[in-house]
């Protein structure tokens, strides 16, 4: 991010008023100083740029200052409004219009978020507003005090510390809030850079050496070796030049910790604000510091103030011309209101479509739109929900019954009242289209997303009855309900998304199968196939057809495992289809319905036995009036041991989808024993957000509010 300007009210020092950043209409300052005659002024400028641009509003309590020593007038609020530019992660450029986000100091020393009707800035800028914890690579913002402490061997790299964003900031607000570990962080640093052989932190490593060298005249050529002992390497650095080091390090430690996978973070925007850097730095190092600074952090926006001789030192000639270039459309300068995107006037009497939930294109909606364009009418797709006064019906379809559709169907409903038509199976099982409606032929233009690939029933219906499937009250036992040649328009469509609830079950099947290979159909069995249904001759067919992913990018097989009956049976018939272990075999396991912890450890364990086989889990959600789940034994008296076991368990692909499941698992094993199982989260933040593992443990999961 960058800072535009800001707003402030009720400042103790500087009353209130506005600082701006801005150089031309062309971009911001890189360097700016702050020259007010009033030391305490500058002072508290940085100290509410720095809390303002935290990222970390309601928890600006937990930096080790009284945030009251800000307010002017102690019963009233301090007001902050912040006009920022956000940056995308991926390629570090500006990606948005400025924001403005506004937030207060309240009487008692804590931090709240404004909404809009409670600012007071005139320009039309988007209102943006603050999260209660942003992301770590939202808002960069660093900030230094005077005085250098450091960790020594007490550094956290572990994530366990729920606040730890706030260190980007808190040495300015206290004198002895320490700084990373440099030991520590280098070590760290090497260790995955060299021995590993990871780019990012090679990147970080490299550019710290070769500016240190270029700039301090340090010899650090052994830094990039392998057997170079980095720590040792660091304590031959003279005291003077260890100290000017340790701000540089610790915004080097903290961009590295917010942008995991960005190739070199030090070429990251952020905000960077220095208070009387000149007292930790000698004067004959200060001009040359700062141009390692400047090296370093090439994009970094800089705000400092000055004391002692550093007024003389700094390079100003050479700095202070330096702007951080802005594309036009994004200049703070000339800020623009952004409206919501319209999506145009429907033409008279439209039909408008609404896909609440869907992941793959809707057929109900997409036979509604080809029977309404047949008699001429104009239909119109959007997505999860819609508000347009000009269409003369309207209908809506939600897959799945989960609170955030049924909130969207309940307030398209208020909306339209009468000239709603809902459906789907998360809104009621029992709603069919009309039979006109049922019989007319998909319009696959709805979804341009289709290209070359169909989709549709062959068969409909399950013969069995499990409580948790929608299915047999749904469609009743197998039926067929069309043909191959229909649903690939006589055989123009060689890429078929079949829906069909269990295929296998309909006596047909092997025909269905044989029809597909002589017509060389590449097929995605989207519902899965029942493996307790497979004999050799099954068998045979399902291996002769090219069975895909939904995308037809990858061969998959689809399969699914939702108990632990007869695992001897399945491993035979698993066994007829000759799978290598390189293959993609895929097994939809739910979790969360009636199942205990002893035995998805068995399924898991079962899985990963097979060869080819990974796993891809999904939470059990209740169907309308359905069975609610059954957990009460899910844990037993060896539930540790059992996780213990099922971390180590690891398959080839989809381990993030089973990082659901382990959050899942977390959650339910918090609430039951009141503590966490550290194992399973360790496994949980090894390689995801490991930022936020500290404010995981420190809420159990979620089951208590973080103060």
């Amino acid at each position: 991010m960058y800072v535009s300007e800001l707003r402030f009210r009720n400042a103790a020092a500087n009353d209130s008023g506005v600082i701006a950043f801005r150089k031309s209409n062309r971009g911001l300052k890189k360097w700016h100083i702050l020259h007010s005659p009033d030391a305490e002024k500058d002072s508290e400028l940085l100290k509410v740029l720095a809390l303002a641009g935290s990222g970390c509003v309601e928890y600006l309590h937990h930096l080790p200052f009284h945030l009251q020593d800000l307010l002017q007038h102690p019963k009233k609020p301090l007001q902050l409004e912040l006009v920022w530019v956000e940056h995308t992660a991926r390629k570090g450029i500006v990606e948005s219009p400025a924001r403005l986000s506004a937030l207060e100091i309240t009487s008692n020393g804590a931090g709240r978020r404004l909404l809009q009707k409670g600012i007071r800035h005139s320009p039309p800028l988007i209102y943006a507003p603050f999260s209660k914890w942003s992301p770590p690579a939202r808002h960069l913002v660093f900030a230094y005090g005077s005085r250098i402490c450091v960790h020594d061997g007490s550094d956290d790299f572990d994530f366990s510390d729920p606040f730890y964003q706030l260190k980007r900031i808190h040495s300015l607000f206290h004198p002895k809030a320490p700084l990373t570990d440099p030991k520590a962080f280098l070590s760290n640093l090497h260790y995955r850079a060299i021995r590993h052989q990871r780019y990012m932190p090679a990147q970080i490593l490299q550019n710290l050496q070769q500016a240190i060298q270029r700039h301090l005249a340090l010899d650090t050529s052994h830094w990039m070796a392998k057997e170079t002992d980095i720590s040792k390497q660091w304590e031959c650095i003279p005291p003077e030049y260890q100290r000017v080091l340790l701000p540089l390090l610790d915004a080097a430690r903290h961009l590295h910790d917010a942008l995991p996978s960005y190739p070199n973070p030090l070429h990251f925007p952020g905000v960077l604000l220095l208070d009387k850097p000149d007292y930790f730095c000698p004067a004959d190092l200060f001009s040359d510091w700062i141009d390692l600074l400047d090296q370093l952090f090439p994009v970094m926006q800089c705000l400092l103030r000055l004391g002692g001789t550093g007024n003389d030192h700094f390079p100003a000639e050479k700095l202070c011309s330096k702007t951080l270039h802005l594309p036009e459309k994004v200049r703070p300068a000339t800020p623009v209101q952004v409206s919501p995107k319209k999506m145009g006037r429907l033409p008279h009497r439209s039909i408008l479509l609404v896909d609440v939930d869907g992941r793959l294109p809707n057929l109900a909606l997409m036979k509604l739109a080809g029977f309404y364009k047949a008699q001429g009418r104009s239909c119109r797709l959007m997505k999860k929900e819609a508000y347009e006064p000009r269409a003369e019906a309207v209908f809506a379809s939600s897959i799945f019954s989960v609170p955030a559709s049924g909130q969207r169907l309940q307030k398209m409903g208020a909306y339209y009242g009468d000239s709603l038509k809902c459906g789907g199976s998360g809104f009621d099982i029992q709603t069919r289209l009309p039979p006109e409606v049922e019989a007319a032929e998909p319009d696959c233009e709805l979804y341009p997303g289709l290209g070359d690939r169909a989709l549709g029933f062959l068969t409909r219906g399950c013969p069995f009855h499990c409580g948790f499937c929608i299915v047999p009250l749904k469609e009743g036992p197998p039926r067929q309900v069309c043909d191959i040649d229909s649903l690939t328009r006589g055989g123009e469509k060689k890429k078929l998304i079949l829906l069909d609830d269990n295929i296998l079950a309909h006596p047909d099947c092997n025909r269905f199968l044989q029809e597909m290979i002589s017509k060389k159909l590449q097929v995605n069995f989207n519902q899965t196939l029942d493996l307790h249904l497979v004999d050799e001759e099954k068998a045979r067919l399902i291996r002769a057809i090219p069975c895909s992913n939904v995308k037809f990018t990858r061969t998959v097989y689809h399969f699914s495992l939702n108990d632990t009956r007869n695992l001897e049976e399945l491993r035979q018939k698993y066994a007829l289809f000759h799978f290598g272990a390189k293959e993609n075999v895929e097994f939809i396991c739910m979790y969360g319905y009636n199942t205990t912890l002893a035995e998805d450890l068995e399924r898991f364990r079962f899985l990963r036995s097979l060869p080819g086989a990974y796993v891809f889990v999904q939470e059990y959600q209740p169907i309308p009036g359905g069975p609610e789940p059954q957990l009460k034994e899910y844990f037993d008296e060896r539930a540790d041991h059992y996780i213990d076991e099922l971390v180590q368990i690891c398959f080839p692909q989809s381990m993030k989808s089973m990082e659901k499941y382990f959050r899942w698992l977390s959650k339910r094993y918090a609430l039951h024993f009141g503590r966490l199982h550290m194992g399973l989260v360790d496994t949980i933040f090894r390689y995801n957000k490991r930022y936020d593992r500290g404010r995981y443990i420190a809420n159990l999961a979620g089951t208590k509010k973080l103060l």
